[in-house]
């Protein structure tokens, strides 16, 4: 292997993952210094793989001591991890995916910001629901739909690791898509797309029930009442059944 040697000026060890014989460091010896330092390090073409598979990065990771330093954002990213650099601390902070709120806050190394319509910590919606954004390197992927004309409307957030459903409103009815997205190669494929019902009112999904609710509220006598809920059952093989319908007319 090609071994190229480098002075690296390193501020910290912010914004890199230190593995120390395969297993993530989290020893005080690795982080506890500060201020700048002039270091030797080995820059071989070391390949980030997840899952047999290369990942790209902008910076490229290098050796140091006997271990290897590799992009936190671009690790952060990969496993749908929320990361941002606090510079009070100053750390590197992670949450886990299933601590994303109704409106979270998204922090990337490049800064901090708002995204209303979030798939995960990594992903976002695009207003119009027409393409997906990578919130750390806001690469916009679009959405395949079954009509170009088709009104896509938001189900879900993600679920069963990388997938996510959207409500698609075409020329032949209602449909839910069901989405998977490719963190490795970066792209979306649409699974599958099941008919249901005319859909007046607003889908969400229950993932531990694996359900999805329709409410319907209409005006009556001036107000905004809740007038009628349909329940949809989706099983393994992502067949889509109408399980109960209540009208309250």
């Amino acid at each position: 292997m090609f071994h190229i040697s480098k002075k690296v000026i390193i501020g910290g060890v912010a914004g890199a993952l230190l593995f120390t014989g395969g297993m993530l460091s989290g020893s005080n010896s690795a982080i506890a210094k500060k201020g700048t330092q002039s270091i030797k390090a080995n820059f071989a073409n070391i390949k980030l793989m997840i899952n047999g598979k290369e990942i790209q990065t902008k910076a490229e990771p290098f050796t140091y001591n006997g271990n290897v330093y590799v992009p936190a954002a671009t690790i952060a990213n990969m496993f749908g991890i929320g990361q941002k650099w606090d510079n009070s601390v100053p750390a590197v902070r992670f949450e886990s995916p299933d601590r994303v709120t109704s409106d979270p806050i998204f922090g990337g190394m490049q800064g901090q910001q708002t995204y209303p319509f979030p798939l995960d910590y990594v992903y976002a919606l695009r207003p119009g629901f027409e393409k997906v954004v990578n919130i750390v390197n806001n690469k916009e992927l679009v959405i395949p739909k079954m009509e170009s004309t088709g009104k896509l409307s938001e189900i879900s957030r993600m679920v069963h690791g990388n997938m996510f459903y959207m409500l698609e409103t075409n020329s032949q009815g209602s449909f839910i898509n069901g989405y998977e997205i490719d963190k490795v190669n970066t792209g979306i494929t649409k699974l599958f797309s099941r008919q249901i019902e005319p859909v007046k009112g607003k889908l969400t999904f229950n993932e531990s029930t694996r359900e999805f609710t329709e409410k319907i509220h209409e005006y009556v006598d001036g107000k905004l009442k809740l007038v009628g809920v349909k329940v949809y059952l989706i099983n393994w093989d992502n067949m889509i059944t109408k399980t109960d319908e209540l009208l309250m007319k």
